[in-house]
């Protein structure tokens, strides 16, 4: 058979994005640590960036600008106290989960709360069993358990956890990790021999540098007490000005440099001349990204604190809220909300605080939310053919949720309710 070859024209439409969006929403997602160190290696590659050396003034607040915040034991601190704000006190982390505990905690949930605070070991995790817990209090092992995951989510995120492994799945969760890495850490014993674990853990030569990438950022002793401190600069600051929410992106000099066009006018040759506009482009993307990460980060705040208004008065009091919520507010993707807030610390009137911490009723309210669905499809079930718990995640997803059949068989035990088997009437 004579095969034919031809040509053929095909239009086709493609979402690409250009160097300067990329560059912009690389900048976003930098805290303002990184976002310095960024600028630094853009200066040493880039002739045509120059530091301006002196700060420009701030132009939302007569505030002393003071970076000096320091990081120590999972806690945020001043060194000197000033004069706007009240510095948070140098706590431990005891004293961190403890004040935790008890503003999100009530009644019986709070007590058993305590009790884990108080039998942790020095680097935070639970000797006693939720049975052990559950006899000295004498209260149901299930109550125990339903503590014991939120306790897990506090600042810092793992204590409470029986494991090493649970620790470091519970911090892999707060960083948002694919769910396939976290599940892997069950095979955390193989881990010294890298062949063994992927093969156990199925996971791919990239995937197992990406699961490295997130360890290299895990506490493995969440509850203890640093001995020494780095340094940390908050992202904003916010505040309540007569009533109305302030918000005050920090903006300093590293941040601030011009443009030379000396080359760009005195380049000779065609190669230097096409390096030089290349360099010329950069710079100007640069300076647009920058100032569009303030922007986004200034109204995804000013959103975020009209939510959260009474925690600016009393320094507790937060509301559940949504990354969604806010995203669906500013007429924004949820994924820049995302981006705008990952990794950035907020300086309030009543201490620094990493910014997830403002969104910490949001999972207990979408596992409320997740568990009443999960009761409904069951209640709803032919009681001779029950669903499975690969059939509920299925129907779940058709509700919006997206849960792993794992996730489900958590929850229902978590309810009480037995597997399908068990709730069959023949």
């Amino acid at each position: 058979m004579k095969q034919q070859f031809g040509l053929d024209l095909v239009l086709s439409q493609q979402l690409k994005l250009t160097p300067n969006v990329v560059l912009s929403l690389q900048l976003l997602q930098l805290p303002v640590v990184s976002l310095e160190e960024f600028l630094r290696n853009e200066v040493e590659t880039n002739p045509l960036i120059e530091r301006e050396e002196e700060e420009l003034p701030s132009v939302s607040s007569t505030q002393e600008e003071s970076f000096d915040f320091v990081f120590e034991g999972g806690n945020v601190f001043l060194p000197e106290e000033t004069e706007e704000f009240t510095p948070p006190s140098r706590d431990t982390v005891y004293d961190r989960l403890k004040s935790q505990v008890l503003a999100e905690f009530e009644g019986v949930e709070r007590e058993v709360a305590l009790y884990i605070l108080e039998n942790l070991d020095r680097s935070g995790f639970l000797p006693a069993s939720d049975e052990e817990i559950a006899a000295s209090l004498g209260v149901p092992v299930e109550t125990v358990e339903r503590v014991r995951e939120r306790f897990k989510r506090l600042s810092p995120a793992g204590c409470g956890s029986r494991s090493l492994s649970e620790a470091l799945q519970v911090q892999l969760e707060e960083m948002g990790a694919p769910r396939k890495l976290i599940e892997s850490l069950s095979y955390l014993g193989y881990i010294s021999s890298p062949s063994t674990f992927k093969a156990k853990a199925g996971l791919t030569d990239r995937e197992f540098e990406e699961l490295l990438a997130y360890l290299r950022r895990c506490d493995t002793r969440p509850g203890e007490d640093g001995e020494f401190s780095v340094p940390v600069k908050p992202d904003a600051r916010v505040w309540l000005e007569n009533g109305e929410v302030k918000v005050e992106v920090v903006q300093p000099s590293w941040l601030n440099f011009r443009i030379n066009s000396y080359y760009l006018k005195y380049a000779s040759r065609e190669e230097l001349k096409k390096f030089i506009k290349e360099k010329y482009q950069r710079a100007l993307w640069l300076k647009k990204a920058i100032d569009q990460r303030r922007e986004t980060l200034e109204k995804v705040l000013r959103e975020l604190f009209k939510r959260q208004r009474k925690f600016l008065k009393d320094g507790k009091t937060l509301k559940t809220v949504t990354l969604s919520e806010i995203a669906s507010a500013l007429s924004l993707h949820e994924s820049t909300v995302s981006r705008a807030l990952k990794d950035k610390f907020i300086e309030t009137p009543f201490g620094v605080y990493p910014s997830k911490f403002f969104f910490r009723g949001a999972s207990e309210s979408s596992q409320k939310s997740l568990k009443e669905a999960i009761r409904e499809i069951i209640e709803s079930e032919d009681k001779r053919k029950p669903y499975s718990d690969s059939k509920i995640a299925q129907l779940l997803k058709e509700r919006g949720f997206k849960v792993a059949r794992r996730t489900v068989a958590k929850y229902r035990e978590e309810m009480g309710i037995p597997g399908a088997f068990k709730r069959r009437v023949r």
